[in-house]
This record gives C-alpha cells, structure tokens and sequence, in this order.
C-alpha cells in the first residue's frame, strides 16, 4: 500500500505571519512620515531592499530589522539629512517586532491537522531562520502532527525533490498544500506533484503566475477535508 503524503507549508498556510509583517510595514511607514519622507516610496524601497537581502542572506531573521534600517539611511542619504542612531534604533525594533509576538493561527488548523494526520503520512517544509520557524511550532503546538519538519533557505524543484527521495514518496501519491504560487505550487507543478493553493496575504517577492492550471485552489485550509 502506497504512503499518502501532505507537504504542507506553515506562514500564512498554518498561521498567519503576513499579518505581522504588513503590522510592522504600516507601523514603519507612519514613521517615515512623522520624519518627513514619503511613505508610499518608503514602502516600496522597503521591498527591494528586502528582496535583495533576501537572495543575499536567505530568511534569517535579522535580514528584517536590517532591511528596515537600511532603507531608513537611504532616504536620509538622498534627502541630505544625516542619520540619527536613535531613529535608526526605533526603525529597525519596529522589525524585531514582528519574532516577538505569538502567531494567529489559521482558521480550524486543530482540526484539519488532527484528521489528516490519521489518514497520511505528514511533512512540513517552511521558509525562515530555523529558531523563529522552532519557537512558532512550539507555541502554536502544531510540531506533534509532523513526521518530518524542514526549515529551508529557499524552496526549488532541487529541495523538493530531496524530500521525496529521502522518504522514498511517489510524487503522484504526494500533495504539497501551500499559499504561494512561487514558493509552494510552481516547485510543485514543475514536480508533478498535486498541489492545493490557498491564496492568502502575499507580498511581492512572491508575486509570480502559476505555471499550469494543474492545481486545485481553495478559500481555506478547512476546505481541505472535502478534497482528501
């Protein structure tokens, strides 16, 4: 009898971490114009910072904070204003924020997990600094449903198939559920293996479009019990 197997995704597909980010972001962004930048360009600047930071250093969670401060001192440079190291300071503890406080968790997530762990064999593979991604799955308790956890730098085909191969899975028998079509479903699709999309808060490095309409997109994470 083949293993059935669920690769589920944890931010904003388990627990709702955009929410915190986007938090932070409008938090940053009313500061930038308390100190007379533009907030609109602020934000923008804020995502390719980070972006940048990100290909550079992965998700470790100083990359945040760092973005933040970073993209303060631009604005000081191009406004001709000198940098205030106290500012600075309150710019970038606006992103530690964001590894302080506990995650929601997603609508009936309990429940969901509790059913499908009597029926499949369990995988969890998430983006992130692999403390913060640890602290989450201890306060929210959802560590127990997993047989395997994995905290990668970035999700490829290459990590994906890694893990079917360490668990010797069938990729048709497999299904990776997740809320980004970059980081989840194109690996996924590329794979061949079944995907579930269920769209959620995303920001723009995650911006990219599906590669197939191979792919079955749900409103929640309880609307997965009618399909599996």
């Amino acid at each position: 009898m083949k293993i059935k197997t669920i690769i589920f995704d944890l931010d904003d597909t388990l627990i709702k971490t955009s929410k915190l980010y986007n938090r932070a972001r409008d938090e940053f962004s009313s500061l930038m114009q308390e100190l007379g930048f533009n907030s609109e360009e602020s934000l923008i600047k804020l995502d390719e910072v980070d972006i940048s930071y990100i290909k550079e250093y992965g998700f470790v969670k100083e990359r945040y904070p760092l973005s933040l401060g970073k993209t303060y001192d631009y604005f000081c440079k191009i406004n001709g204003e000198k940098i205030n190291p106290a500012l600075k300071k309150k710019v970038e503890d606006i992103g530690w924020q964001v590894f302080r406080q506990i995650p929601e968790l997603v609508d009936g997530v309990y429940r969901v997990l509790d059913i499908l762990n009597k029926k499949y064999f369990l995988i969890l593979a998430t983006l992130g600094d692999p403390q913060v991604q640890k602290k989450k799955l201890q306060l929210t308790d959802l560590k127990k449903y997993f047989s395997a956890i994995y905290v990668l730098r970035y999700k490829s085909v290459e990590e994906y198939q890694n893990i079917l191969r360490e668990h010797k899975l069938d990729k048709k028998d497999t299904w990776i559920i997740g809320n980004s079509v970059r980081s989840d479903l194109n690996p996924g699709l590329k794979l061949g293996i079944n995907c579930i999309l269920i769209p959620y808060l995303s920001w723009k490095f995650e911006e990219e479009e599906p590669l197939s309409e191979n792919y079955l997109e749900l409103d929640s994470l309880e609307e997965v019990l009618n399909y599996l």
